[in-house]
């Protein structure tokens, strides 16, 4: 009893120190590294084009720098982008060199995103076609 007790103490431990207090982090980014809390800080729909237009970044200072490494390693690449009513869409996600820490996507209009909108970005699975 006193080892199991002394082993879930241990855990906590590294969890506080992983995760220091304040920092906010989405729970499915603390399993899958390739899930990104998001916030939107533009949205343009053209109609005429059905293309929607989102300017992001993270929504956690906590997982900058797991963004920008997937803005590196995917750029150009397919995606998935769940909003506040809970679909997950396919979107293009570009990296923008000409603003640090900053991404674009691009998604079949109409998509529910407006400016400061909260949502997750993540990789599609390997059995997925990119």
């Amino acid at each position: 009893m006193l080892k199991h007790i002394a082993s879930v103490m241990f855990a906590a431990l590294v969890l506080m120190l992983h995760f220091p207090a304040g920092a906010q982090v989405a729970p499915s980014a603390m399993t899958d590294v390739n899930t990104v809390a998001c916030r939107t800080l533009e949205a343009h729909t053209d109609d005429e084009l059905k293309v929607t237009v989102v300017v992001f970044h993270q929504r956690d200072e906590a997982q900058r720098s797991q963004l920008a490494t997937l803005l590196r390693g995917h750029s150009g690449e397919m995606v998935e982008v769940r909003a506040g009513d809970g679909v997950w869409r396919r979107a293009r996600m570009v990296r923008l060199k000409s603003c640090f820490g900053r991404g674009l996507l691009l998604l079949p209009a109409p998509a529910p995103f407006s400016e400061s909108a909260e949502f997750t970005l993540r990789l599609p699975t390997d059995s997925e076609s990119r």
